[in-house]
């Protein structure tokens, strides 16, 4: 009898301690939560329109309750990728709510004027070690333009640091660059080389011709510059056609 009240004993301490040990199965957020909360804010006719790209339950607050990190699509994003990141938590009073990621890098600036990303951008987020993780990609030719981890501070997520990969060495100096096409540049590997050879290119075809020649080959250049602006928008293959912009004036400037 002795031995019987043991075995009884023990799982009913268990049961009465079980609602401090955090977060039961039943309170894990879904992915039809998931929809739900996001649809609040789009203009989907259906849930069906969502689709959850990733879903990441992990506990952030260390208190035994999983966030749930989102990267999802919405009738709304048409071919420019997910449009939904976000990392979204059950409140006290079981509603799910979304927390936002801070948007100024660590020197303050905002992102939208600081962020070296060109083309498309984009970007996936996920659980690293522990820390919230944003790595960033657009059709600038890198293979890992722009990450940002994140810590959860005060009851938001700040920027704890991050990895850019640029400027690369052009023919002028980055930190001045205003424009976009400039600004581009700078974070191309292949077309900051490729402006480099055609400044060189340049110079030694402004050097052979004669004074007389040499104000014809300068309008010529600033035409090329103007075609330049015109014809490769800084969008998706921005990078392919400054490439072949690049190849064939350097070829012509290096012509006797």
């Amino acid at each position: 009898m002795r031995l019987t009240l043991r075995l009884l004993w023990i799982p009913a301490l268990l049961w009465f301690a079980s609602p401090t040990l955090g977060q039961t199965k039943a309170d894990e957020i879904t992915q039809a939560e998931i929809k739900q909360v996001i649809n609040e804010n789009s203009e989907c006719d259906s849930l069906d329109q969502i689709a959850i790209d990733h879903l990441e339950l992990f506990d952030f607050q260390g208190e035994g309750r999983k966030g749930a990190v989102v990267v999802a699509s919405t009738c709304m994003t048409g071919t420019a990728g997910p449009d939904v990141h976000a990392v979204y938590m059950r409140n006290a009073e079981g509603k799910i709510v979304e927390h936002s990621l801070d948007r100024e890098d660590p020197a303050g600036a905002p992102n939208s004027l600081k962020l070296p990303l060109f083309g498309n951008p984009n970007y996936g987020l996920a659980v690293e070690k522990g820390q919230l993780v944003a790595r960033w990609m657009d059709s600038s030719d890198r293979q890992n333009p722009l990450i940002i981890w994140y810590k959860w501070t005060r009851g938001k997520f700040v920027v704890d640091h991050m990895t850019v990969e640029g400027p690369f060495t052009t023919s002028y100096d980055c930190g001045k660059a205003t424009k976009e096409m400039d600004r581009a540049i700078c974070y191309s590997p292949r077309i900051a080389a490729l402006d480099v050879q055609l400044a060189q290119a340049y110079r030694a075809a402004t050097q052979q011709r004669p004074s007389d020649q040499k104000r014809a080959l300068q309008e010529q250049q600033h035409q090329w510059l103007a075609l330049r602006e015109k014809q490769c928008t800084i969008y998706k293959w921005w990078v392919d056609c400054l490439n072949d912009l690049y190849n064939k004036r350097i070829a012509e400037l290096k012509q006797p």
